[in-house]
């Protein structure tokens, strides 16, 4: 397990494998935004990143995931920056992360990338996807909401 793993897993008290996950997450959305040139320098800096991704949303015990799934696809049908985020908060709380772990993750997961690569390499790739700006926000705004939303429904069966 990488030191960053180990730290988000420690941070939120979650599973190795749910951090794993909802940092795939998060990853795999930089992936597919990313200019190929900063997310191939994370990914020379830390190849684990691709074990990362490969677990991305990976379903954990958490309940309520067919309405999660649907208003996932209901909120990606918005297209553009605001679906990706939606996907990614879905895909965060598909790895089992509770409501209000959804919020902070990001700027934990982005604190941790920063101590263990060049931080300019992350300010970069911020800057290349600037939904990513977004979800690290501190305290999550509109996003702790929407994450608070998904976990209500979630929760409600």
């Amino acid at each position: 397990m990488s030191n960053i793993i180990g730290e988000l897993a420690s941070q939120f008290g979650i599973a190795p494998e749910q951090a794993e996950s909802a940092a795939g997450s998060v990853l795999k959305f930089v992936q597919a935004q990313a200019g190929s040139g900063e997310f191939q320098q994370l990914l020379a800096a830390l190849p684990q990143v691709q074990q990362w991704i490969a677990r991305a949303g990976q379903a954990s015990s958490a309940g309520g995931a067919g309405l999660l799934g649907q208003l996932g696809g209901l909120a990606a049908s918005l297209g553009g920056e605001a679906g990706g985020i939606a996907g990614v908060l879905t895909a965060l709380r598909h790895s089992g992360l509770k409501p209000d772990m959804i919020a902070p993750f990001v700027p934990a997961l982005l604190q941790q990338l920063s101590a263990h690569v060049d931080p300019a390499l992350v300010t970069r790739l911020m800057e290349s996807v600037p939904a990513l700006k977004e979800l690290a926000a501190t305290g999550g705004g509109s996003l702790g909401g929407l994450g608070g939303l998904l976990g209500g429904l979630g929760g409600s069966r």
